[in-house]
């Protein structure tokens, strides 16, 4: 129930100024808005998928030797189910969400008439299209690479001083 009340507040807090921006700036701009949401869906779901598919291991070994983002690492490694359903479900999959309304906003602007349900379909499905190939292509890295991707979202962390204390 809380990961509802958090997704929905997510939502319209990143969906209201996503459409204005939409509203008020060219298609080639907001299109580009459009694949910003979608990298960091992608970008999301990379980490989500990582910290199932990585191992302890190799981040007790590193946080003992005091390396730089290993403790991080380690927390998200052992928050695997936590980090996934922020990461996966809150974030990759509202990104999808959004990107297709802006879709439809943008066609909407261009065609100035809420009469293009034709267009408004293609260009949407365009997008959902590329979306779920690009995440199907990431999650198939995100398992292959887990422990390096989750090392690297460690030292992201530990550099912007986001410690993680409770293990």
């Amino acid at each position: 129930m809380e990961i509802g009340a958090l997704t929905l507040a997510v939502g319209i807090l990143v969906t209201f100024p996503t459409q204005l921006g939409v509203a008020v700036f060219p298609p080639t701009v907001s299109s580009l808005v459009i694949l910003v949401v979608v990298l960091v869906g992608v970008a999301c779901d990379i980490v989500g998928v990582s910290a199932t598919a990585a191992s302890e291991t190799p981040f007790i070994t590193r946080a003992s030797k005091r390396i730089p983002g290993a403790r991080e690492g380690l927390y998200l490694v052992r928050h695997a189910d936590t980090v996934s359903v922020l990461m996966l479900d809150l974030v990759g999959d509202l990104s999808g969400t959004i990107s297709g309304a802006l879709a439809a906003g943008i066609v909407l602007k261009i065609t100035h008439t809420h009469g293009a349900a034709f267009e408004t379909a293609v260009v949407v499905g365009v997008v959902g299209a590329f979306t779920v190939g690009i995440k199907t292509l990431s999650k198939a890295f995100a398992v292959r690479r887990a422990d390096a991707v989750i090392i690297a979202v460690g030292r992201v962390l530990h550099g912007l001083g986001i410690h993680m204390t409770r293990l």
